[in-house]
C-alpha cells in the first residue's frame, strides 16, 4: 500500500460512521491503483435510480425487500461465485459490480448500498461463516441472504445452517444476529483477504491486509500478534519489535505476554547489532 493511499484509508478509518462503499472501494484500489472510486459509487447510485419505481410502488417492508432481491439478482445478475469462491476479485466492490459475482459479504455491501438509497433500513449481520444482512422497520426484521439471491430466512432456516456450520444443534442466539457497522464489514472483509492472501504465501498482501485492520480496530489484539510475526519473518525487525511492545503495552497478562517479552528482547538486540 502506497503512502497516498495509506493516508487516505487512515482519514477514513478515523471516520465515524465510516461510508461503507467508499470503504469498500478503497480496499480495492489497493490492488486496483487505478480505480475510479466516484465512478463505482455513481454506478451504485444509478442501481438505485433504476430500482426505484419497483420497491417504491411495493406496499411494505417484505415486498420492497422482494423487489430488491428480484431487481439485483434476477434483472441485474449478480450471483454468488460458488465455483471459484477464493478468488479475491470476489471481495472487491468494483469486481463485483463489473463481474456481478461476488460472496456473501460483498454482495451484502452491494444489498446494503443499493437498500439504503432506497430508504431501506439495511444493516450488516455478522453471522458464523456466512454474511447477512437486517431489515428492520417499525413491525420487526427480516434477515436476508444476498449470496442467495436475496432469499429471507425464517428462524428455522437460520438454526439449520447454524447446526450444518458446528454439526450439533446451536439454539439461535441474539449476538448472532446483531447488526454490525461500516467498521465491522470493512474489517471482516480484510480479514477473508488476509487468510485468502495467506494461503497463497503472499505475505506482503497479508501484511496489507492487516496494515488496514488496525487501522479500522487498533485494539485488535489478534491482529496485532499477527503482524509483528509476519514483520520478524519479513526481518523487519524494528517494526516487528515495535507491534511487539505495543501489545505488551496493551496486555501485559496475556497468556502469550511471556513469550511477547522474549521476542522484544531478541528483536530489541538484532536492531541494536543492525545500528
Amino acid at each position: 500500500m502506497n503512502d497516498s493511499l495509506r493516508h487516505e484509508f487512515a482519514t477514513l478509518a478515523a471516520r465515524e460512521p465510516i461510508p461503507l462503499a467508499r470503504g469498500a472501494l478503497l480496499i480495492a484500489k489497493d490492488e486496483y491503483p487505478d480505480l475510479d472510486l466516484e465512478n463505482y459509487l455513481d454506478q451504485l447510485a444509478a442501481l438505485a435510480r433504476e430500482a426505484e419505481p419497483v420497491v417504491r410502488s411495493a406496499e411494505g417492508t417484505v415486498e420492497k425487500i422482494q423487489a430488491l432481491s428480484e431487481f439485483l439478482f434476477s434483472g441485474k445478475g449478480f450471483e454468488g461465485n460458488r465455483e471459484q469462491y477464493g478468488d479475491p476479485r470476489n471481495s472487491f466492490l468494483n469486481q463485483v459490480l463489473e463481474r456481478r459475482l461476488g460472496i456473501p459479504i460483498s454482495l451484502s455491501v452491494l444489498y446494503i448500498e443499493v437498500g439504503h438509497r432506497l430508504g431501506l433500513n439495511l444493516y450488516g449481520v455478522s453471522f458464523p461463516t456466512h454474511f447477512l444482512v437486517k431489515a428492520v422497520d417499525d413491525r420487526g426484521e427480516l434477515i436476508i441472504d444476498p449470496f442467495n439471491e436475496g432469499v429471507i430466512l425464517g428462524l428455522e432456516e437460520i438454526r439449520a445452517r447454524l447446526q450444518q456450520i458446528y454439526r450439533q444443534p446451536v439454539d439461535v442466539h441474539p449476538e448472532m444476529l446483531k447488526p454490525v457497522g461500516a467498521r465491522h464489514i470493512l474489517a471482516r472483509m480484510l480479514r477473508n483477504l488476509k487468510n485468502i492472501y495467506a494461503r497463497g504465501a503472499d505475505w506482503q498482501r497479508v501484511l496489507s491486509a492487516l496494515d488496514r485492520i488496525l487501522m479500522l480496530d487498533p485494539r485488535s489484539l489478534e491482529e496485532l500478534l499477527e503482524r509483528a510475526v509476519l514483520y520478524e519473518r519479513m526481518e523487519c525487525f524494528a517494526p516487528a519489535r515495535d507491534d511487539f511492545q505495543s501489545f505488551l503495552t496493551q496486555a501485559p497478562d496475556h497468556p502469550a505476554a511471556e513469550t511477547v517479552r522474549e521476542a522484544v528482547i531478541r528483536l530489541t538486540q538484532q536492531v541494536s547489532r543492525m545500528n
